[in-house]
Formats: structure tokens, sequence, C-alpha cells
């Protein structure tokens, strides 16, 4: 009867227990500890420590007796539990769609306020031209004025028209072979460019992160490792493969164990050994390691773009700014023209006499006249001034300030990188290890810092005892010891522990009654 109330025990009911047992403790207990105090079984312990070990950060320790004393430094507080995970759970589930939506609407809104007024104020301006040309050709009082302001459109249309003429005639005798083959040249760039929102927003924001799905790749690579080597596992090993600092290995692993039914034991020698043999059972006994290569991480590109996509686009915003300033400019300084306006002298007037206020006055007389607005200058002020030119600000800035982040992002990445090449070569080589003969192979994991390898390399001496000598070089005893207690461990493990035996039940033939 009591055998069977226990085994009705629920898994949170147990964990609760546990927890309340380590509370007491000041978070400090053996696996024997918590049998005696709980009277739970020494199986449902067993099972239940990892969960709770990963919910609140347990930290490992093996002490003098070779026993494993968890332990909570940092309190019990649930990583899980409690308004504050639940409110972190909520954001980033609400963050993660709001950012794919509001990137699509971003995208699309920077894209036409950036060409929108681009093409607006080139309309504006060729308009300008137009009504000086006009107001040129009817005015013969105003003929000595032909040269002057923006009277000059008679000796830049003869300019366009020549272009116009040496393109057609250039085209026109063009070899029908080469004529195709610039054809098709050009189809094939179309194909390869980019879409237009995609690329403007690449120059502003940059490229989606490709660690976006890291946390999976990682576990693969462990997985797969273990697979590969019996199932059992060090910390060393663990932190050479997930570039893991030594602080943020130890709370990892504990996911770990939840997740996959590890198990952490200890050697003869007080090596904490991980082993996990619910993972060796399988059908698929391919090495799933690709030759004991270590993930990295991808570097994030501060942008896709390819040629001189992002010149064109910083141009393109160049004449926002100018525009936009311009107008903002003359919209604040506006009492004084329009004094000259309302005095009777007529815009076309304006614009043929040219100087810094001409195209203002035109635009504003444009406004006033042909739209009906009876003073559109506040209008201008804001839509072809601040507008603009807040945007076109905004345009140049957040590049500027994303390549700082990017830069300490694209850092941080290779540091965790350099940390996994180091951390191998040192379990290649616990004894003598001389960090100056490791040349990283790939650029990702080579710090713009020049003492980032020295730093890891303390790092590691710091966390499991690792002694310098004279000549530079370190060597790690209890690294080098672990690489043998683990290598006892596989051997030890037998042969036909990953083999599944036969099927002694087949549903199939259950229903067939065969």
């Amino acid at each position: 009867m009591s055998q069977s109330r226990t085994s009705e025990v629920r898994d949170e009911a147990v964990r609760d227990r546990l927890v309340e047992v380590f509370r007491r403790n000041k978070g400090e207990a053996t696996t024997a500890d918590l049998v005696a105090l709980t009277g739970l079984p020494l199986e449902k312990v067993k099972a239940e420590l990892p969960a709770v070990s990963d919910e609140y950060g347990a930290r490992l320790r093996v002490t003098e007796s070779g026993e494993i004393l968890w332990s909570f430094p940092h309190g019990l507080r649930s990583r899980y539990r409690g308004f504050g995970p639940s409110l972190k759970r909520f954001w980033k589930t609400f963050k993660k769609g709001a950012i794919e939506a509001g990137k699509f609407l971003f995208k699309a809104w920077i894209v036409l306020m950036l060409v929108g007024y681009f093409a607006l104020f080139l309309l504006l301006a060729l308009l300008a031209v137009v009504a000086s040309f006009a107001a040129q050709s009817a005015g013969g009082r105003d003929r000595d004025d032909r040269g002057g302001g923006l009277g000059g459109i008679f000796i830049t249309g003869r300019l366009l028209e020549t272009i116009i003429n040496i393109w057609f005639y250039s085209e026109l005798f063009k070899d029908p072979r080469q004529r195709s083959w610039e054809a098709n040249l050009r189809a094939q760039k179309r194909r390869e460019r980019r879409p237009l929102h995609h690329a403007v927003f690449s120059f502003v924001f940059g490229e989606s992160d490709p660690n976006a799905n890291w946390d999976e790749t990682e576990r693969r690579a462990v997985v797969a490792w273990l697979q590969a080597n019996k199932g059992v596992m060090t910390m060393p090993e663990f932190r050479a493969l997930t570039g893991l600092a030594p602080l943020e290995a130890e709370e990892r692993i504990t996911t770990y164990l939840r997740d996959y039914g590890g198990e952490p034991t200890v050697s003869d020698n007080g090596t904490i050994l991980f082993t996990f043999s619910d993972l060796l059972r399988r059908v698929d006994r391919s090495d799933g390691t690709k030759g004991g290569t270590i993930p990295m991480r991808k570097l994030r590109p501060f942008s896709a773009n390819k040629g001189n996509a992002n010149l064109w686009f910083g141009g393109i915003n160049l004449v926002n700014l100018l525009f936009g300033g311009y107008f903002l400019a003359g919209s604040l300084s506006a009492h004084p023209l329009l004094d000259v306006i309302y005095q009777g002298r007529y815009a076309t007037r304006l614009v043929t006499t040219g100087g810094w206020d001409a195209f203002w006055l035109f635009v504003h007389q444009l406004l006033s006249k042909v739209a009906g607005i009876h003073d559109p200058t506040l209008l201008m002020g804001l839509a072809l001034g601040a507008v603009p030119t807040a945007f076109a600000a905004f345009f140049y800035a957040i590049p500027a300030i994303r390549r700082g982040v990017w830069k300490a992002e694209s850092e941080r990445i290779k540091v965790g990188n350099l940390r996994r090449v180091l951390y191998r070569a040192v379990l290649d080589k616990p004894r003598g290890f001389n960090p100056n003969h490791v040349e990283p192979q790939v650029d990702a994991a080579i710090p713009a810092d020049p003492n980032a390898k020295d730093r890891l390399v303390v790092e590691l001496a710091a966390a499991d005892g690792g002694e310098p000598a004279s000549d530079g070089s370190y060597t790690w005893e209890g690294i080098e010891r672990a690489q043998k207690d683990v290598a006892a461990a596989r051997s030890a493990v037998r042969a036909d522990a990953a083999d599944l035996g036969k099927a002694v039940f087949d549903s199939h033939d259950s229903d067939t009654g065969n």
C-alpha cells in the first residue's frame, strides 16, 4: 500500500519537496540527504534532481568522500515559474510576432519614404526648370536674364538632346549579337538583384541573425558527440563543444541532464562524469559529429547588398536630406520671402531671377495657386522640410549606430569560437600546452582583441587549475586526469549497450491476428 501511494506521487510534488529540503539545508545536499529528509524512493530523487537543478541553477561539487554535492550558491529562484519568468515568456512570444510584423511594415515604409521623397523632389525641381524656361521664352523684356539663375535650361536641353542622339545612333548601328548579349546580361542582373525593400532594409538594419537556430545546432552537436563517445562526457568536453565560459557551462549542463535523462557520477579519482545512457539505443548508427568538427557560430554580415547598392541608397538619401533641409530652412525664414509675394511680384519673375529663395518661392506659389492652399508655409515646413530631414538623418544614424553594435556582436562571436578552438586544443594536449601554437583557421574565430587568447587561457586555468610554466606553456593535471577517467568509463560501457535487440511485439501483427 505504501509503495502504491509512493508511486502515485506526482513529479511536480517531488520537485517541490526537494526544493523545500534544499531551502532548509541552505541550498546544499547530497542525494542521500534528500532521500533521508523526504522519505522518497532513491530512483524518484535521482529522476527529478536534474529538473530541479536546471530550474534553479544548481552547481555540482564533489566532496572528499566522492559524493556529489548539489549546491545553489545564488539561492533557489525558479527560472521558469512565477510572475517574472511568465512575463519574460509572454514578452518573448509577443516580441517575436511584433518584430516580424513590424519588419514588413517598416520595410514598406522606408522604401516609400526614401524613393517617394526622392521622386517628389526631382519632380518639383523639373517643374521649376520648365517654369523657368517657359517664363524666359514668353518674356522678351527679360531676355537679358536668359543666362542667369535657372535660365540655363536652353543649354541643358541642347546637351540632353546631344546625349540622346549619341545613345540612339550607337544602339541603332550596334551588332545584333552584341545587343542580344547585353540584353541577356541585363536580364540576369535583374534576376540576381534583391527586391528593393529587402535591399533598403539591409542598408539600414542589416541582415537576419544566421545563428537564430543556434540552440538546436548546439544540442544536435552535443547529442552526436555523446552518441559517438559511449554516452559519457566531461565538463571540459562540454565546454569545448558549446564554447561557454566555465560558469555558464555549469548552468547549461543541468538543462541537458534534465532533457536527455543524463546522470552525474563520480569516478574513483573524483572526476564528475555525465552519463547519458538513453541516447545510445538508436537505429541510425552513423557518426553525426561530422568528422569531429566543432560547431562554430557564424558572423552576421553588416549588409548583404552587392556592388554599389549601398552607395546608391546613401546618395538618394543625401538628395532627400539636402532638399528637406532647404525647405525647412526656407520655411523657418518665410516671412520676409512672403512679403515679396504679397507686394505684387509674380512667381515666374522670382524663378527667372534665380537666387537661393527662388525654388522655395516657386513651390510655395505652386501649392498656393494650383492646389488652392491659402498659405502652404507650414505644410512645406513639415511635409517637405522637417519630415524628410528627420527621416534622412535617421536613415544615416541607424547604420552608424548599428555598426558599433555589429562590431561588438561580431567580437563576442569570435571570442566564443576561439574558446571552442582553445578548449579543444587543451583537451588534445593538457600537459605542456602552449597557446601561441594555436592558430584558428577561420576568420570567425580570430577576435580583434590581440589579448583575447591569453584571457581565455587564464580563464580556463582559473576554472580547472591550470599551472603556467616559465616558457609560457600550461599544464592542466585535472583535465589530463579527467581524460583518462572518461576513457576508462567509455571502455567499461558494454559493446551491446546500443543494441536494440529483436522486436518482441508488433502492433500490426496483433491487429491482424497473425
